[in-house]
C-alpha cells in the first residue's frame, strides 16, 4: 500500500470516528474550512470546487456565506467508499 493510500485510509478512519462521535449532529452546519479538515483537503477552495461541480450541497446563510451539513459531508464520504 502506497503512502497516499495509507494516508487516505487514515483520513477515512478519523472522519468516520468524528462523525460517529457527533451522534445525531447530521444537521450541524460546518464551514468550508471545517469540511476541508474532515476530508483531509489542504484548504477550503477544494470544498468550494466540489460545491461548484454539484458534488457537495451547501446551505446559503446570506450573502457569500455557505455552510455544509455534517450529514451531507458524511453521505459524500460514504458514496465514495470502495
Amino acid at each position: 500500500m502506497s503512502i497516499e493510500e495509507q494516508f487516505t485510509e487514515i483520513v477515512r478512519v478519523v472522519v468516520r470516528e468524528e462523525l460517529a462521535a457527533s451522534g445525531n449532529g447530521d444537521d450541524q452546519l460546518l464551514s468550508a474550512d471545517e469540511v476541508a479538515a474532515l476530508l483531509g483537503y489542504p484548504n477550503k477552495h477544494s470544498v468550494y470546487a466540489l460545491k461548484r461541480k454539484g458534488q457537495l450541497k451547501s446551505v446559503a446563510l446570506g450573502d457569500k456565506t455557505l455552510r455544509f451539513r455534517r450529514g451531507t459531508v458524511h453521505a459524500f464520504i460514504q458514496e465514495r467508499e470502495s
